[in-house]
């Protein structure tokens, strides 16, 4: 396993989110498996390095942050708003809600406008309903 990028929650709060979370969350690049995502107990790995379709989204954003031990506010928009449409997939309301108060603080903290790099990995309404959401404040 190469560099782990913090990512999720806990970068959140390093970048001054008051959300709490339990587990921790990295960006890997492990060619040892084509697995998008590893989980354990109290960590998730988003491998880079899948040829899974949400692999090659993880890929992008590793690029990115390579150089990086915590992924930028920019990056973790990216992350938080692929996040957000995969929950909303799969009906998991707690989490859905739980990102968009992520998007939120992001964007509102940061500055930040739409993420570009997710609007290639989601549909025109998925990524217009994440607009609405960085955009709510403004």
């Amino acid at each position: 396993m190469n560099k782990q990028i913090l990512i999720g929650g806990q970068a959140l709060r390093q970048l001054g989110s008051n959300r709490t979370t339990e587990d921790v969350d990295f960006l890997i690049f492990d060619k040892s498996t084509n697995d998008a995502f590893i989980t354990t107990d109290k960590v998730d790995y988003l491998n880079a390095a899948s040829s899974a379709f949400a692999g090659k989204f993880f890929n992008e954003i590793y690029k990115r942050e390579q150089n990086n031990t915590v992924a930028s506010p920019e990056s973790l928009l990216e992350l938080k708003a692929f996040a957000f449409v995969q929950h909303c997939q799969n009906f998991n309301w707690e989490k859905v809600a739980s990102t968009e108060f992520d998007i939120k603080f992001l964007a509102l903290k940061f500055g930040l406008s739409a993420p570009k790099i997710v609007k290639k990995y989601v549909s025109e309404a998925e990524y217009n309903e994440i607009v609405k959401i960085v955009e709510f404040n403004k």
